[in-house]
């Protein structure tokens, strides 16, 4: 007995990734049922065009899977609904979200891609400015006179008098419980001597850096010198310790560094200190606007974050301008059906899909 030729039906075979029109053929894209059937599994997107022709669409997966680790498995843009029929999968597997940026100089928002606009905000924080500061020390008559000036960490933000700008952290200047100075976090420059009476000398020609060592340090003797310096305007001012050049001298043995001023007759005199900064911190603030939580990896500056849904998470660079990021946000899991989340939904289309027929797992997208 002879098959009857059905000639409204377009039936079309499916191995790859593509347009579903452009795979039926002009003319067979024309009837008004369409019927498409997987030969093999498929990596990307199937796409189907609408056309007024189409009265019935269906997509057999015939056991064979569509994944789309980009995106979408499916784009049905058919005024048509599309019946899924089948047991193979139709699953979008993207996970991750990524947002670089190289510039160290970046400030503002940027939005993670599939993601509900979740975003990461970098912005200056703090106002960590160069600040000076002085000690007030009386010295007794006498050739031989001197004062040890000692200063750390407490004693800056207890009682150090300020003059101009705001006091950085102290942690970060001075080495906690240590009498010497530190050159995390900033960099101390000692300005010279005035009596009380005089203002700041910034202006005078005597800066003698105080960083990048500490105690019992002997390779640091000679390191500490900055340019700029005129022995003439202090020649009696220094270090306490081994001789060197213009009586600046460094303590390397006994943690702490003190100043020695000589002169005929009891005076009190302004050590004047200078603390310079690199520049404010930078605050990275990530928000996740997905329906479930997520990870931050990268190392750059988040690595194994969890951030629940709706919540933040910062991370700050102490002293730092650099505000590049190289961020990567990633979702696991199901959802109480069972089906796994994807950063994409299964159809991305403006049409409408019918998977009452359907027996394969479809993902489900992260957020709404």
């Amino acid at each position: 007995m002879a098959i009857p030729f059905i000639s409204n039906i377009g039936f079309t075979e499916v191995n790859s990734a593509g347009t579903l029109n452009d795979k039926a053929g002009t003319a067979k894209s024309k009837l008004p049922i369409q019927f498409f059937k997987l030969t093999d599994n498929i990596s990307g997107n199937l796409t189907l065009n609408n056309d007024s022709a189409h009265k019935k669409i269906i997509l057999d997966t015939n056991g064979n899977t569509i994944l789309n680790s980009s995106g979408s498995p499916l784009t049905t843009n058919s005024n048509t609904t599309l019946e899924l029929i089948g047991s193979g999968n139709v699953q979008s597997t993207l996970k991750t979200s990524t947002v670089t940026n190289t510039s160290t100089g970046h400030t503002g928002t940027t939005n993670f891609s599939n993601s509900n606009t979740s975003t990461i905000v970098v912005s200056n924080v703090g106002t960590d400015t160069s600040v000076v500061k002085y000690v007030e020390r009386s010295i007794a008559a006498g050739n031989n006179a001197m004062q040890i000036v000692r200063i750390k960490g407490s004693e800056v933000d207890a009682g150090v008098t300020a003059s101009g700008g705001s006091t950085p952290n102290a942690s970060t200047i001075f080495a906690q419980g240590g009498d010497y100075f530190s050159s995390s976090g900033g960099t101390a420059i000692f300005m010279g001597d005035t009596s009380t009476s005089s203002g700041s000398p910034e202006s005078f020609n005597y800066r003698l850096i105080l960083s990048g060592f500490g105690p019992n340090t002997v390779s640091a003797l000679g390191m500490h010198e900055g340019a700029n310096i005129d022995a003439g305007a202090y020649p009696n001012l220094g270090f306490n310790g081994a001789i060197g050049a213009h009586n600046r001298y460094a303590d390397v043995t006994s943690g702490f560094h003190s100043f020695l001023y000589a002169g005929s007759s009891a005076t009190t005199r302004r050590f004047w200190f200078k603390f310079e900064r690199s520049g404010n911190d930078r605050s990275f603030v990530f928000t996740n606007n997905l329906s479930i939580s997520c990870v931050l990896s990268g190392a750059d500056p988040f690595d194994g974050v969890t951030v629940s849904s709706g919540a933040t998470a910062t991370s700050t660079r102490t002293n730092s301008t650099d505000g590049s990021h190289d961020i990567t946000m990633t979702i696991s899991g199901n959802n109480g059906s069972g089906l796994p989340f994807a950063l994409a939904d299964v159809n991305s289309g403006t049409g409408s899909l019918d998977t009452s027929a359907y027996s394969g797992t479809l993902s489900t997208k992260a957020f709404s």
